[in-house]
C-alpha cells in the first residue's frame, strides 16, 4: 500500500505543566486573568463541575487550537477538582483523565522548553487513568493522541541521518505503542456501542499517525529550488534516487520508513472508523465525506507505483524488451492498478458533495486514470474516459469554465487516438 498524500499538518513546540494539583512555576504565573466564556449542551447542569470541564475542552477541541489561555483554564480547573476529589476522597471519572492529559500535552505547544516534563506529566496521569479504567475508550484515545503528538515534537525533530538506536529511544516502539492504546480505545467503543466516540476530534488521532508517516517517509530528503529544477530538467530520474538519503537499519526511524504495517493499519482503521461512523444517530454526512475522501486518496496512491510500471513498459520505447520493472511484469501492474482505482472511485464517489464541483473532478480524474489502465481505443476505456467527460462538463458549467483544460485534454486525448 502507498503512503497517503496528507502530509504533516503541524509539529508544535513545546513545554510543560507539574503533575496533580502541584503545578509547575510556569503554569502557576499563568492563572488566566480573563474569565473563559464557553456554551454547555442543553441537557449539561450548569451547576456540574465536571460538565463545565468538558465543555471548556470541547470547545478548545474544536476550534484551531492556539488558545493559550483555555489551556491554561482547563489545567488549573483539573487541578482545582482533583484537589476537592483528593480531600473528599471521591473516584475521579476516567473521562477527566483524558482531558487532564490531553491539556498537559497541548501545553507542550507554549513551552517549547520544558517539551519532556509536559508530555511525562500528561502520560502519567494517562497511567493514573489506565490503572483505574484499564479499558477505558476515553483514556486510551487520549494516550493514542498524546504518544503520536510526542513522536515528532520530541524525538523525530531531533533525529538526524546518522543517529543510532542506541542514542534515542526505539520510535517504532512508540508508534506500537500508540496504535495498541488506540485498538483498546476502539474496541471498547465499539463493545459499548458508544458509536458517538468515532467523531472529528478522534479522527485527528488517525491524522496524527498520518502526519507521523508522512515525517518519516520525507526524512532527511534533499529538497531542490525551482532554479535547480530547471536546471536539471531531462536528468529527473537519475537524480531523484540521489535525492534520497537511505537510513541505515540501526537508525531509530528505519524500521518505520522500511516496513508497509502502519500505512496497512492506518487504512484498515479508518475504514472501521468509517463504519462505525455510520452506525451513529445523528447526521455524519460530511463526517463520512472527509473519511471517504481520505481514503480514495489512499487508493489512488496504491495505484501509481503499479499503473507506471504498465505505462512504462507498455508505451516507452526505452523499456522494450524489458519484462518486469519495480518486481512487477506489465500485465500485473495493469491488474494491480486496475484494483486500486476502481478501489479508488467506491469512496471518492460517496465522497461527492453536490455543492462542491471539486468532489466531482476527483471522481473524473480517477476515472480518467482507470481508462489509461486499458487498452487504447478498446470498450472499457471509452466507457471511463466517456463517463469522466459528462462528469467534468457539468463541473465546468458549475464553475464557469474552471476545469476547462482537463476537459480540453481530455477531449484532446480521445481525438489523437481516433
Amino acid at each position: 500500500m502507498a503512503k497517503r498524500q496528507l502530509g504533516l499538518g503541524k509539529a508544535a513546540k513545546a513545554k510543560k505543566q507539574k503533575p496533580e494539583g502541584a503545578q509547575s512555576g510556569a503554569a502557576a504565573s499563568q492563572t488566566p486573568s480573563e474569565s473563559l466564556r464557553v456554551e454547555l449542551n442543553e441537557e449539561a447542569d450548569a451547576d456540574d463541575e465536571l460538565a463545565q470541564l468538558q465543555a471548556l475542552w470541547n470547545t478548545y477541541s474544536k476550534s484551531d487550537k492556539e488558545n493559550e489561555l483555555m489551556v491554561n483554564g482547563i489545567i488549573h480547573e483539573c487541578d482545582r477538582l482533583l484537589r476537592n476529589w483528593d480531600e473528599k476522597n471521591e473516584t475521579v471519572p476516567d473521562y477527566f483523565h483524558a482531558i487532564y492529559a490531553l491539556a498537559l500535552s497541548e501545553l507542550a505547544k507554549y513551552k517549547p522548553e520544558e517539551t519532556n516534563e509536559c508530555f511525562q506529566l500528561a502520560l502519567d496521569r494517562l497511567d493514573a487513568g489506565l490503572a483505574a479504567y484499564p479499558k477505558s475508550a476515553d483514556v486510551n484515545f487520549a494516550k493514542s493522541r498524546v504518544l503520536l503528538a510526542r513522536i515528532p515534537l520530541q524525538y523525530i525533530s531531533t533525529l538526524e541521518v546518522g543517529s543510532q538506536v542506541g542514542d534515542y529511544p526505539n520510535v517504532a516502539d512508540m508508534l506500537d505503542e500508540a496504535l495498541a492504546a488506540y485498538e483498546v480505545a476502539e474496541s471498547e467503543a465499539e463493545a459499548k456501542k458508544e458509536y458517538f466516540k468515532f467523531n472529528e476530534d478522534n479522527l485527528d488521532i488517525l491524522q496524527a499517525l498520518d502526519d507521523v508517516l508522512d515525517m518519516v517517509d520525507n526524512f532527511c530528503k534533499k529538497e531542490k529550488d525551482e532554479d535547480e529544477e530547471e536546471d536539471e530538467e531531462g536528468e529527473e530520474d537519475e537524480d531523484e534516487d540521489e535525492e534520497i538519503i537511505q537510513l541505515a537499519e540501526t537508525h531509530p526511524l528505519y524500521h518505520i520508513q522500511a516496513t508497509d504495517k502502519y500505512n496497512i493499519w492506518w487504512r484498515d482503521h479508518t475504514l472501521s472508523f468509517l463504519t462505525n461512523v455510520t452506525k451513529r444517530g445523528e447526521n455524519t454526512t460530511q463526517l463520512q465525506r472527509e473519511l471517504c475522501t481520505r481514503l480514495g486518496q489512499s487508493y489512488l496512491q496504491e495505484a501509481e507505483v503499479p499503473a507506471n510500471v504498465y505505462t512504462t513498459l507498455k508505451y516507452d520505447d526505452d523499456y522494450a524488451g524489458l519484462g518486469e520493472l519495480q518486481g512487477l511484469k506489465m500485465e500485473e501492474g495493469q491488474k494491480l492498478a486496475q484494483e486500486s482505482f476502481k478501489e479508488a472511485l467506491k469512496y471518492l464517489k460517496r465522497a461527492q458533495d453536490d455543492d462542491d464541483p471539486d468532489t466531482w473532478v476527483n471522481v473524473a480524474e480517477a476515472m480518467i486514470s482507470l481508462g489509461n489502465m486499458y487498452e487504447v481505443d478498446s470498450p472499457d476505456q471509452e466507457k471511463w474516459y466517456s463517463e469522466a467527460e459528462k462528469i467534468l462538463v457539468r463541473a465546468n458549467k458549475a464553475t464557469q469554465g474552471k476545469y476547462s483544460e482537463i476537459l480540453e485534454n481530455l477531449r484532446g486525448e480521445n481525438e489523437n487516438e481516433e
